[in-house]
C-alpha cells in the first residue's frame, strides 16, 4: 500500500500535526495537554466581542481619539508629528508649526525665520511678556525643564498617537474589546484501506458531550499519484448524527470501526473552494477594497469547516 511509508503508530500524530497546522493558519493557538485523556489538544483565539471576527495579534500605532478618522488605523510616520512633552508641567510643544501661544500668558506670538548652516530655525517671541524661544529648544519652553519626552500626535486631531497591540480584523468593526475563547480537539486518523475505504477506530465513551469540543477525522490519500490530505470537521452533535447509528449504543466499551462521510458532506474541508477564497481576500487586502473583503469574508465562512470552531457558543464570555 502508497502508506506504508509511514510507521505503525506514527500516523495518529501526523494527524494531529495535520489538523494543528490548519488551525494555526486561522490564527488558532494550539497545546498539547500533558496527558491524554480523550481531548488530542486544545485550541484557543482571540476575537472580537462584538463581532466575533478573528482578533488581530500584531502591534499597530493608531490615534487614540476614539472620534478621528485615525482611529484603529495602522499609521506611519507621515500621518502623525513628533512633538515634545514636559513630564514636570505636561506642556506639549510642537517644534514643526510656526504658530505659537505664549505657554506662558496665552498671547500670540510673532516668528523669525533664522537659517543656520542650512537648518531652518525659527525664533518665537512674546510681544506682551518678551518670553522667547527657538524651534530647537530642548528644554520646556513653559518652565524650563529638562525632563522632556518625544510625544507623537496625530496630524487630523492632535491627540496622541499610542502604541496599540490588537484590532478587530472586520473593517467594518470599531470595536476595541476582545476575548479568548477556548475549543478542545479529538483528532481520528485514518489511512486509505484496501478497496480506497477510510476507516478509523473509535470508542463511544471516548466521545466528550461539549458544545465547544469538536472531532476531526483525517486522511491521507493517492489521486493520480499525488498526496491529498482530507479532514472531516464535526461537532458532537454532527459526529452523532453523521457518524453514530441510532445503535450506537452497541459502540460502549467497543473499539469499534467507523468510516467518514462522504467528500459530498456538509463537514468535509473543500481545499480548492477554500484556497480561492484566501487568495481573493488577500487581492482585496491588498487593495483596500473594504466591501469586498467583507463579501470574500462571508463567503469563506460558508465555505471553510474549520470555520464553525470559530462561532459563538454559549459559555464563550
Amino acid at each position: 500500500m502508497l502508506n506504508q511509508d509511514i510507521k505503525s503508530g506514527l500516523f495518529g500524530s501526523i494527524g494531529e500535526n495535520m489538523v494543528a497546522f490548519e488551525l494555526a493558519k486561522r490564527n488558532w493557538f494550539v497545546y498539547r495537554p500533558y496527558f491524554d485523556t480523550r481531548i488530542d489538544f486544545i485550541a484557543q483565539k482571540f476575537v472580537c466581542k462584538k463581532c466575533f471576527s478573528d482578533w488581530e495579534s500584531k502591534h499597530i500605532v493608531s490615534c487614540s481619539d476614539k472620534n478621528c478618522k485615525n482611529f484603529l488605523k495602522d499609521l506611519n510616520q507621515k500621518d502623525y508629528l513628533k512633538t515634545r512633552k514636559c513630564l514636570d508641567c505636561g506642556y506639549i510643544f510642537n517644534k514643526y508649526t510656526t504658530e505659537h501661544d505664549c505657554p506662558k500668558c496665552d498671547t500670540k506670538m510673532t516668528s523669525n525665520l533664522i537659517t543656520t548652516s542650512g537648518q531652518r530655525n525659527y525664533q518665537f517671541t512674546c510681544n506682551f511678556c518678551k518670553h522667547s524661544f527657538s524651534s530647537q529648544t530642548r528644554s520646556c519652553v513653559k518652565c524650563g525643564s529638562n525632563n522632556c519626552v518625544e510625544y507623537p500626535v496625530c496630524k487630523i486631531c492632535g491627540s496622541e498617537i499610542k502604541p496599540r497591540n490588537t484590532k478587530c480584523q472586520n473593517p467594518g468593526c470599531d470595536s476595541i474589546d476582545y476575548a479568548l475563547i477556548i475549543r478542545t480537539i479529538q483528532v481520528k486518523s485514518s489511512h486509505e484501506e484496501e478497496g480506497g475505504k477510510i476507516g478509523f477506530n473509535f470508542k463511544l465513551q471516548d466521545l466528550i458531550d461539549d458544545e465547544r469540543h469538536f472531532l476531526v477525522v483525517y486522511s491521507r490519500t493517492f489521486e493520480d499519484y499525488k498526496e491529498k490530505h482530507n479532514f472531516w470537521v464535526m461537532s458532537v452533535d454532527e459526529f452523532n448524527n453523521e457518524m453514530l447509528s441510532e445503535s450506537a449504543s452497541k459502540l460502549i466499551y467497543q473499539n469499534a470501526r467507523l468510516h467518514p462521510p462522504t467528500n459530498k458532506s456538509q463537514s468535509f474541508f473543500n481545499e480548492i473552494e477554500y484556497n480561492k477564497c484566501t487568495f481573493d481576500l488577500e487581492k482585496a487586502r491588498k487593495r483596500k477594497e473594504i466591501n469586498k473583503i467583507i463579501e470574500i469574508e462571508k463567503q469563506l465562512q460558508k465555505v471553510d469547516v474549520f470555520a464553525k470552531l470559530n462561532r459563538f457558543i454559549k459559555g464563550d464570555f
